[in-house]
């Protein structure tokens, strides 16, 4: 029984080939290290083209980025310059009007002035406040359109009705504008106008801008304009 297993052990050792297994070792480290070759610079690629297109993207973001902050500071400029503008040729008006200031033909200039510049400026401003709506949450687009129609239209349509009768009054007036036959003549006043300046005269207009009403309100919606924006000055 021993003999036989010692006989069987044997004939397994004489069977086995440890020069076959280590050359099949080797074939299949060579075919890893082969495979390995293949499958990591494709791996790396794959990395680094995903990268790329990351850092592409992040490229494209920070210029989105960069257009619109550009687009918000020149919107808020534009407003800025358009609102003083028309401001300055409304004051011309009302102020050319005050013997004071004294100057032959400035008023006849203010008014002119005034015919030729309030219509577009008040377009660009209107143009301006649709593009707040786009760059600007809807609350600050609010605002300023509330400030346009209620202080700008108001304002623009007195100044226009009184110049109107300022001109009829210093030519043949009409029946239906000529003044009160006794007592002191009337102001002119804006009978046509609807809105904060109805029933306004030239001194009640002349108050208004004098008093920075209009400049105090512009000035704080383009601060809560900037804050939207987060191009706040330098903190106080």
């Amino acid at each position: 029984m021993a003999t036989g297993d010692g006989g069987g052990l044997m004939q397994q050792m004489q069977n086995f080939d440890p020069k076959g297994s280590f050359l099949k070792n080797l074939v299949l480290s060579v075919l890893l290290i082969g495979v390995s070759s293949l499958l990591i610079p494709a791996v790396l690629k794959q990395i680094d083209d995903r990268k790329a297109i990351d850092q592409q993207r992040y490229q494209e973001q920070l210029l989105r980025q960069d257009k619109i902050i550009d687009a918000q500071a020149a919107l808020i400029d534009a407003l800025a310059a358009d609102f003083w503008d028309y401001e300055v040729v409304a004051s011309d008006v009302v102020y050319s009007r005050d013997e004071r200031f004294g100057r032959d033909g400035w008023h006849q200039q203010a008014v002119d002035a005034y015919y030729l510049q309030s219509g577009p400026l008040l377009g660009e401003i209107r143009a301006e406040i649709s593009t707040v709506l786009r760059l600007a949450p809807r609350e600050t687009y609010e605002a300023f359109l509330l400030l346009y129609e209620d202080e700008l239209l108001p304002l623009d349509s007195c100044l226009l009705e009184l110049m109107k009768l300022e001109a009829a009054s210093a030519g043949t007036p009409q029946p239906s504008e000529a003044p009160p036959p006794t007592g002191t003549p009337q102001p002119l006043r804006c009978v046509a106008t609807e809105g904060k300046f109805a029933k306004a005269t030239w001194d009640i207009l002349a108050g208004y801008i004098t008093e920075q009403d209009l400049a105090d309100k512009a000035d704080r919606e383009l601060e809560s304009l900037a804050r939207a924006f987060g191009l706040q000055g330098a903190p106080d």
